[in-house]
């Protein structure tokens, strides 16, 4: 049997030192020169193993600071309604919720299918960020027929939006449609979340109907991928 090439054992080493607690989650990896001293390789075998750990989701780099072990990833229950804040926090962990923009404006083609609108047509858009425990793992994107519920935009966006549709309007949720794909963060989602272009993802689309079939939000999720574990439970 061939014997693995020389990245992956030194996956497998890093691995160890990540299992053993060598190096914690969420702790900084030595730099670059330093480990490939340490294990006698070069910087280019390194990189290789490296980056065979981020697409494991074992490790992630940020943007001008290095490479830092992955914490645990929270799950997240689609079937299950409950907010970002009450998963995490549920999971002894610490949710942080950033708006970066509230605006009226026309409408994806996207966003305007799934809501039941003309192309075009004028919707709020609410683009937030979300941190757990200090690090910026998700970027939403959430458009609301805000035509159906007015003076909406002047609420706090930094809560649960539907805990406010219920307080304020009496809407209740009847049924989510979820869709969901890995996918690489560039641009706008790249930037926000502070990873470098092209790091690996994953879209979650969600569109949310109340109890008279209306859909009043349509929602683009983008997580880190290392950040997120789905669990869905099926009744058999």
């Amino acid at each position: 049997m061939p014997e693995n090439p020389l990245y992956l054992q030194l996956r497998g080493r890093l691995v160890d030192l990540i299992k053993t607690g060598e190096l914690p989650p969420a702790s900084r990896l030595p730099g670059e020169r330093l480990l490939a001293e340490r294990f006698a390789t070069t910087r280019v075998t390194l990189r290789q193993a490296l980056t065979q750990l981020e697409s494991e989701g074992l490790i992630h780099r940020r943007n001008r600071r290095g490479w830092f072990v992955s914490p645990r990833r929270v799950e997240y229950s689609p079937n299950h309604d409950q907010s970002f804040d009450q998963y995490v926090s549920a999971q002894g962990r610490h949710p942080q919720t950033e708006v970066l923009d509230v605006r009226r404006q026309p409408a994806t083609a996207e966003a305007a299918q799934a809501l039941g609108i003309a192309c075009g047509q004028a919707a709020l858009h609410v683009k937030r960020r979300r941190y757990i425990d200090g690090r910026a793992v998700l970027l939403e994107r959430i458009w609301l027929r805000d035509d159906l519920l007015p003076g909406l935009a002047e609420g706090d966006f930094s809560t649960s939006l539907w805990q406010r549709l219920w307080e304020e309007y009496g809407l209740v949720l009847a049924r989510k449609s979820l869709r969901l794909y890995p996918t690489a963060l560039t641009g706008d989602e790249a930037e926000a979340l502070g990873v470098h272009s092209g790091c690996a993802g994953l879209c979650v689309t969600r569109v949310t109907h109340d109890r008279e079939g209306r859909a009043l939000e349509y929602d683009e999720d983008y997580w880190l991928h290392d950040a997120i574990c789905l669990r869905v439970e099926v009744a058999m």
